[in-house]
């Protein structure tokens, strides 16, 4: 009786990665920014092996999305009130020009994802990001977490987090980095420092790599995978 599912088991598993490719929709070739608003709509944006941005979206029964590209862009906004998940594919290779992603009462899912600009915005949900490249990001977030590992910050990036919980991870040398701060209410700790002053700055004035981080009511900290060999402690100065 086993040796008889085996083969059928086999055939669904078939039939299941088919029907995968056969919903995806692709892009343009020349199509290499995004435009996304959505509500209550999950966005998952990840990278593969194929050369055109792709995408589908799992709906209620009947539901749709209103997807047109426009000036090598790819703009997807919601037709109706809706729940589900938006899947997007990003070629690996692919350097987006802008990236805008709006969120209302869901969750945002990067893995992967390279862009020059990119501006996410979130409110009450789970901004995830994993092995991302930003030449230059805005982060806002209210009411929610915010966790990015790995995710290298090529020249700047500005977070603004609102009664929410943050856990960075930057894939670099902590001298690389300036952070200049804000926090009102809630907690900041940079490199395992607890910083208590605000606004205040932390890092190198001569790192090329900027970060500002403003904090409302937030618990957030910031992490670097390689240690700083440079110098025997950070520098840290800050101004009430």
């Amino acid at each position: 009786m086993m040796k008889k599912n085996i083969p059928f088991a086999v055939v669904l598993l078939l039939c299941a990665v088919a029907a995968f490719g056969q919903d995806l929709t692709y892009a343009r070739p020349a199509t290499d920014g995004l435009d996304i608003e959505l509500s209550q709509v999950h966005l998952v944006a990840e990278a593969f092996e194929e050369e055109r941005i792709a995408y589908r979206f799992e709906l209620a029964e009947g539901k749709k999305l209103s997807c047109i590209e426009t000036q090598k862009t790819l703009r997807i906004r919601q037709m109706t009130p809706s729940q589900g998940t938006l899947y997007v594919f990003i070629p690996k290779q692919m350097l987006l020009e802008n990236c805008s992603i709006r969120v209302n009462r869901a969750d945002i899912r990067l893995d992967g994802v390279q862009a020059v600009h990119i501006l996410a915005m979130l409110n009450m949900g789970a901004i995830t990001g994993s092995d991302c490249v930003f030449k230059n990001a805005v982060i806002n977030l209210a009411r929610g977490t915010l966790s990015f590992n790995k995710t290298q910050i090529v020249r700047s990036c500005a977070f603004t987090v609102t009664d929410a919980a943050a856990d960075i991870i930057f894939p670099a040398e902590e001298t690389e980095y300036h952070i200049d701060y804000v926090q009102n209410g809630g907690s900041l700790a940079i490199a395992g420092n607890t910083l208590t002053g605000s606004p205040g700055e932390y890092g190198s004035a001569k790192a090329k790599r900027r970060i500002i981080f403003s904090g409302g009511a937030a618990r957030a900290s910031i992490h670097f995978t390689q240690k700083d060999t440079k110098t025997a402690a950070p520098q840290q100065n800050s101004e009430n």
